[in-house]
């Protein structure tokens, strides 16, 4: 099964960005979790909008919902274009009253309440629903193909223990982070810490955990080191990113591992290197943070402060190395 990410802010997007939205697909059968502000536009990047089978929804807050009401819109015309095309199914806790009375439309949609004992078949995929702690009725998701569990999605939630008996044996974990530990401390509520999100993915045994649902006023390394720190194998979710949902010996590209960049121990190149990854979009994990997977490259003696990238960046990383360490000589 193959998630792609169409939207990871929350509450609200940044310039360009957009609110949770995610597509699993899996051979011809298409589910959109979450349909915040920005995902219809994202979706048709990866999708014709006839093509879905099925949304679920998390919770009826907005940035998790907003683009159902313009869907609907798109999904009537395909409906007038090919009379055979069906209500699309729409999956959403029935709480709060005056919110869920807002989703049915003409015919267009076919309004399904889910709660913590409903089970849903959606062609291939079993899917089941664990309800969260959060501000109104929120609920996690699990998804398995063939009794196999695929894929866990938190959804919005503060932690608690229940998580990890549903989260475990997920090759991918996408788990929200909205806030650091200095939030909880200061007495937030509703969502979790990017450690919190890191101890359940230890907790819970899981292969790859993608963090999302990060506040867009924040720089998303920060949630990264965080998380780090309880678990190895850490992600940010990038929008337009896909992402295989399976085990790692299925997937001979998996991007979850990191490797160590060794660097001269000069602390202005080190400061210099760190910042051009940063600008050049390459996820950064610093100061010897425990990353998994490490593997060592050669292009100088170990500095003390290590610094780690992404595998599937190790290329580029390696370029932007090179070029700061070539004019520094120069110099």
């Amino acid at each position: 099964m193959n998630l792609t990410v169409l939207g990871n802010y929350g509450p609200y997007p940044p310039a360009g960005g957009s609110c949770s939205g995610y597509l699993l697909g899996h051979d011809d059968c298409f589910v959109l979790l979450e349909c915040g502000s920005g995902v219809l536009s994202n979706l048709q990047y990866h999708l014709e909008v006839k093509d879905l089978s099925a949304v679920i929804i998390s919770h009826l807050h907005s940035d998790h919902v907003s683009d159902l009401f313009v869907l609907r819109y798109a999904w009537q015309q395909e409906m007038d274009r090919d009379p055979r095309l069906q209500p699309l199914p729409i999956y959403a806790p029935g709480q709060p009253e005056e919110e869920y009375a807002r989703i049915p439309y003409k015919n267009i949609f076919k309004p399904n309440m889910i709660d913590g004992d409903k089970k849903v078949s959606i062609g291939p995929l079993d899917i089941s629903f664990l309800l969260t702690r959060h501000s109104v009725p929120c609920y996690a998701v699990s998804v398995k193909i063939g009794g196999k569990k695929q894929f866990v999605y938190t959804a919005d939630t503060e932690y608690f223990p229940g998580l990890v008996a549903f989260s475990t044996g997920a090759p991918l974990l996408l788990c929200e982070a909205n806030y650091l530990e200095k939030d909880i401390g200061q007495g937030a509520v509703n969502h979790m810490s990017a450690f919190q999100a890191g101890k359940l993915a230890w907790d819970a045994g899981v292969e790859t955990l993608l963090l999302t649902h990060l506040p867009p006023s924040r720089d998303g390394i920060l949630y990264l080191n965080e998380a780090g720190k309880a678990f190895p194998s850490v992600l940010l979710a990038e929008q337009g990113k896909d992402y295989f949902c399976g085990s790692r010996t299925e997937n001979k590209n998996s991007s979850a591992e990191w490797v160590q960049l060794s660097v001269e121990t000069d602390p202005i190149i080190i400061s210099l290197l760190e910042g051009r990854l940063r600008a050049e979009g390459i996820p950064v994990i610093t100061s010897g943070e425990a990353v998994g997977g490490i593997y060592g490259l050669t292009t100088g003696p170990l500095a003390e402060k290590k610094i780690m990238v992404p595998f599937d960046h190790r290329e580029k990383a390696e370029k932007v190395l090179w070029e700061i360490e070539g004019s520094g000589s120069e110099g």
